[in-house]
């Protein structure tokens, strides 16, 4: 499973890694990400690059693009309010 990608059904299932309580589901879709970062009226760069990500993948990934897993993952719990942009500083 290290090398799968994250479909967009499986952005809305919770997280089950071991060891790690499971999350609700993503309060958004693949197809709601654009809506989202616009909301936060951040560019693709800006709000892509908290999660290591270049803006021309960030693009891809708001038309549909699977998302790889370490991302989704992140993405995910940010959505979530369980990580913040403190947490996502490197």
């Amino acid at each position: 499973m290290a090398n799968d990608f994250v479909t967009e059904a499986s952005l809305r299932e919770p997280f089950t890694g071991a060891g790690i309580k499971p999350l609700a589901p993503a309060a958004l879709s693949i197809h709601d990400l654009k809506k989202y970062r616009v909301s936060k009226r951040e560019s693709q760069e800006k709000f892509w690059g908290r999660f290591g990500v270049t803006q021309s993948s960030g693009s891809r990934f708001e038309t549909g693009l699977a998302i790889p897993a370490p991302v989704a993952l992140l993405l995910k719990l940010y959505v979530n309010g369980k990580l913040n942009d403190g947490d996502l500083l490197g």
